[in-house]
C-alpha cells in the first residue's frame, strides 16, 4: 500500500475479529503513527498501518455483506 492516503477522520468504523467492531478515536494523517481505538469500552493504541490496512478494509468488507 502507498504511504499517502487520504485522512482517516475520528469516529471511523473499524472491524477487528478478535474485538469485533469499533471506531478510531483520532484522526489518522500518517501511515506510520500509532492511533487510539474504542473496542467495547476499552481504549487501543494501534499502529495506523494496522487500520488502514486490515480494520477499515475488514469493516467495508462486513459492510458489503449486510446490504
Amino acid at each position: 500500500m502507498s504511504d499517502n492516503f487520504k485522512v482517516i477522520q475520528p469516529t471511523t468504523t473499524v472491524y477487528c475479529p478478535k474485538r469485533g467492531e469499533g471506531w478510531t478515536l483520532t484522526g489518522i494523517t500518517n501511515i506510520d503513527e500509532f492511533t487510539s481505538v474504542m473496542f467495547d469500552g476499552v481504549r487501543y493504541t494501534l499502529p495506523a498501518r494496522e487500520i488502514v490496512e486490515e480494520l477499515l478494509p475488514n469493516q467495508l468488507a462486513r459492510e458489503q455483506q449486510q446490504s
